[in-house]
């Protein structure tokens, strides 16, 4: 897509402040004094995922592009619409927040070593990655992603009744673009996409389902309170697309097999997102009767 490496990292830039301008040094400040539940999270989105991803990429295919994809997905952070659908399952917003921003401020380091650094020494019959540069790579992710999140933050906490009389407006619109390249991706791959989708459709399903079980495990494990364990639930099950787009056509440019797997990932984790979440409340409907 011409358009996505055109305007790809101004439309990145302007999602990331969006992200950075929903919080302030104050939230990081009260997260932080549970810092127990942001590296739960953390792990989960940084360690967790990617693994998850390498192992679907290593047994599940053999197309290089798709296991491009899956990594890609898998690396990326949580997208702008978990802190939405946070809020309305009754999660932990600031948490939420949380996690988008600085799973955000460290992609500029995650994504890189992943796909330079670990990516070849897993799965090294894929020779792109071999010719990408990690500073360069770094650089770009920073100035795209940190950069613009940092701002956002500083705008917030410095500038208060300012950044309240945006934020609506800068809430809604990152999202509108968030949903537009998601979108598009979709609309000029239809036909990549469309024949994807029957062939590995039920492969990313498995992935979707695999990420939703590990994580209801681990949280589960370290007993976290119901707020909190839906919070990292969802902040591990939305992955930015969107990112995963423009990141992979600016730095990859890799063919239509990864924009595939990353437009429909998008589709597939709110699909599943729903369906737990009638499980849940159908369970819950259950025990109260």
């Amino acid at each position: 897509m011409e358009i996505i490496t055109k305007f790809g990292p101004f439309a990145l830039f302007y999602i990331m402040l969006g992200i950075g301008m929903s919080t302030n040094i104050r939230n990081f400040v009260e997260i932080f004094k549970n810092l127990k539940i942001l590296l739960i999270g953390l792990t989960s989105q940084i360690i967790i995922l990617p693994c998850i991803g390498f192992l679907f990429a290593i047994f599940a295919t053999n197309d290089p592009s798709l296991k491009i994809g899956i990594i890609l997905i898998t690396s990326m952070p949580s997208a702008v619409t978990s802190n939405y659908i946070t809020k309305l399952a009754n999660g932990n917003i600031a948490l939420s927040v949380s996690l988008t921003a600085v799973s955000a401020i460290l992609s500029f380091v995650t994504i890189p070593f992943i796909f330079i650094v670990i990516s070849p020494m897993i799965i090294n019959e894929i020779t792109v990655l071999q010719d990408l540069n990690f500073l360069k790579m770094s650089v770009g992710l920073l100035l795209m992603t940190t950069v613009p999140v940092l701002i956002g933050i500083f705008i917030n906490t410095k500038f208060s009744v300012f950044a309240e009389k945006i934020r609506k407006f800068f809430s809604y619109s990152s999202l509108f673009l968030f949903l537009l390249i998601i979108f598009g991706a979709w609309i000029s791959e239809w036909s990549t996409i469309n024949e994807l989708y029957k062939s590995i459709g039920f492969l990313l399903l498995s992935l979707t389902v695999s990420v939703l079980i590990i994580v209801n495990i681990l949280v589960n494990v370290f007993n976290l309170n119901l707020q909190n364990k839906r919070t990292i639930i969802i902040e591990s099950l939305i992955q930015n697309g969107a990112m995963a787009i423009i990141v992979g056509e600016l730095t990859l440019g890799f063919g239509a097999g990864y924009m595939s797997v990353a437009a429909i990932y998008a589709l597939l984790q709110y699909k599943l997102l729903c369906v737990w979440w009638a499980t849940k409340k159908f369970a819950i409907n259950i025990k109260r009767n």
